[in-house]
C-alpha cells in the first residue's frame, strides 16, 4: 500500500516541474516553446529549399543555425538574460501586472453594473451569430492591443528616461529568437502595466460599446491569432533569415525583413518599424520603412551619425545595472537643469542654449 502522504509529496513535486516547464517553455505566449520552434525549422526548411534549389539537408542547419551567430558572445548573453527575466517570472515578480482577459472582463462587468444602477454607459446591442460575434471580438483585441504595443514601443525609443531599459534588447550584435527576451526586467514592468490598463480598459470599452453581451471564453479566444502569429514566422524576426512580404503587403503586416531593418545601425533605419502585428501604425504615424530589395544589416547600437558604439551589455550583471543607471542620469539630467534654471527641450529633455539679452 503506497502511503497517501507520499503521494501528496510526489504530486506537489511534479506540479513544481510542470511550472517550471510552463515558465521556460510551455507557455504560449514564448516563442521558443517547442512547437514554435518546430514550426520555425518547418518553415525555414521551405524557404532554404526553395532559395537553394537543388540542396540538400547536409547544409540545412548551418544555415539556419550558424555557428558565428549561435556560439557569438552576444547570443550567449541573451541566453543569460532569458534565463534570469524568467526566473523573475517563476518567483512572482510579474504576477501581478499582466494583460489577461480577466482585465477586460471586468471592465465590462463594471460597465454593466454602471448601466444597471442608472449610469451614462449602454452597452451595444449588435446582433450576431455566435461565430461571428467571436470573430469581431478577437478583431477587435487584437488591433486594439496591436495599437498599444505600437506606442509602448514607440514611447521606449523616444523618450530618453525610458529609452535605456529598451536600449539592452537593440544592444544586440547578432540576432536569434532568444534575442526576443534579450529585455531588461523594468522594460517588462512598464509595459506590463501600461498594456494591462491600456488594452484591459480599452478594449473593455470597446467591446461593451460594440456588444450587448461578450463571453469570458470569448475573450480567451482571441489567444489564437498570437498562436498563429507565433507559428507562421515570429521567429524570423529576430534572425538573420531575410523575409519580405512584398511592398503591398508591408503597408499593412510587418515583415521579418522590416523588424531586422528595426534593428539596423544604419542612420535610415532608426526608429522605423516599431509595429508588432500591422504596419498600419507605422504607415499613419510617419514611421514605416519597407524595403525595394534585401539590404546588408548591422545590429547593434549607433550614435545619430550610424557609427556602432561600445557594447553597453556584455555581460548579464551589466545588462541589469547599466540601463538603471542610464535612465537615473537622465532624470538628474533633465530635472537638474530645471531647478538651475535652465531651458530644457520639452521633446528630447536637453538644455537649451541661453537666449541673447535683449538690447
Amino acid at each position: 500500500m503506497v502511503d497517501a502522504g507520499f503521494d501528496e509529496e510526489d504530486s506537489a513535486g511534479m506540479g513544481y516541474l510542470d511550472q517550471i516547464y510552463e515558465t521556460f517553455l510551455g507557455s504560449y505566449l514564448l516563442r521558443i516553446a517547442p512547437v514554435y520552434v518546430f514550426a520555425t525549422v518547418v518553415v525555414g526548411a521551405a524557404i532554404y529549399f526553395v532559395r537553394e534549389r537543388g540542396a540538400g539537408l547536409k547544409g540545412f542547419f548551418s544555415w539556419l543555425f550558424p555557428r558565428d551567430i549561435y556560439l557569438h558572445a552576444s547570443h550567449l548573453n541573451d541566453i543569460k538574460v532569458f534565463f534570469a527575466g524568467r526566473l523573475l517570472v517563476l518567483f512572482g515578480l510579474f504576477n501581478l501586472i499582466f494583460v489577461s482577459p480577466l482585465t477586460i472582463f471586468a471592465v465590462m462587468k463594471s460597465l454593466d453594473a454602471l448601466a444597471a444602477t442608472g449610469g451614462e454607459a449602454d452597452p451595444g446591442s449588435m446582433a450576431q451569430s455566435p461565430l461571428a460575434q467571436t470573430f469581431l471580438v478577437t478583431v477587435v483585441l487584437v488591433v486594439v492591443a496591436d495599437f498599444c504595443t505600437y506606442w509602448v514601443h514607440r514611447l521606449h525609443h523616444e523618450w530618453s528616461v525610458f529609452w535605456p531599459f529598451h536600449a539592452e534588447h537593440h544592444s544586440a550584435e547578432v540576432m536569434t529568437p532568444i534575442t526576443a527576451y534579450r529585455k531588461h526586467p523594468v522594460y517588462d514592468l512598464i509595459n506590463g502595466f501600461v498594456r494591462s490598463l491600456g488594452i484591459g480598459l480599452v478594449t473593455g470599452c470597446v467591446l461593451y460599446a460594440v456588444f450587448e453581451k461578450v463571453t469570458y471564453l470569448q475573450i480567451g479566444q482571441a489567444n489564437v491569432i498570437y498562436v498563429v502569429f507565433n507559428l507562421f514566422g515570429a521567429n524570423f524576426r529576430h534572425s538573420h533569415v531575410w523575409i519580405s512580404y512584398g511592398r503591398a503587403l508591408e503597408h499593412i503586416l510587418i515583415s521579418p525583413a522590416q523588424h531586422q531593418i528595426h534593428h539596423s545601425a544604419a542612420v535610415e533605419h532608426h526608429n522605423k518599424n516599431y509595429g508588432e502585428i500591422f504596419a498600419l501604425w507605422d504607415w499613419i504615424f510617419g514611421s514605416l520603412y519597407i524595403p525595394e530589395k534585401r539590404e546588408n544589416l548591422v545590429f547593434g547600437l549607433a550614435d545619430a551619425d550610424g557609427n556602432l558604439m561600445e557594447q553597453p551589455h556584455p555581460t548579464l550583471r551589466k545588462s541589469f545595472i547599466e540601463p538603471v543607471q542610464s535612465s537615473f542620469s537622465e532624470v538628474r539630467r533633465i530635472f537638474g537643469g530645471r531647478r538651475a534654471g535652465m531651458h530644457v527641450d520639452k521633446a528630447s529633455g536637453d538644455p537649451l542654449p541661453p537666449s541673447e539679452p535683449a538690447e
